[in-house]
């Protein structure tokens, strides 16, 4: 994986950075799954249908997990009801580079 590539998909925010991610429905839960280079996303599979929340919940969940942050550091800044989603995360871009390129 490209480094360059990879920061496109990460944009600085007030206290932290948004990323910006593509949703598959696949078997698994996976974060990170892949890089859309087209998208510039940064892809993450699920295992959960878009249907009352339960997607968005699991993205939440499987980031939570990935990065070692709770619930207050974490959000869905926008696309709520699209699979192109900006996930808001309370970390540096360098640190969630670093902790992404070590899960690719």
């Amino acid at each position: 994986m490209d480094i360059s590539k990879l920061r496109e998909a990460i944009e600085e925010s007030k206290n932290g950075c948004i990323i910006h991610i593509k949703t598959k429905i696949g078997k698994r839960d996976m974060f990170p799954a892949g890089f859309d280079e087209w998208r510039k996303r940064i892809e993450i599979e699920i295992n959960e249908m878009p249907e009352k929340g339960k997607a968005n919940k699991k993205i939440l969940k499987i980031m939570e997990k990935f990065f070692g942050l709770g619930s207050n550091s974490i959000k869905i800044e926008y696309g709520h009801t699209s699979r192109e989603k900006g996930i808001w995360v309370g970390m540096e871009k360098e640190e969630i580079i670093k902790k992404i390129r070590n899960g690719l």
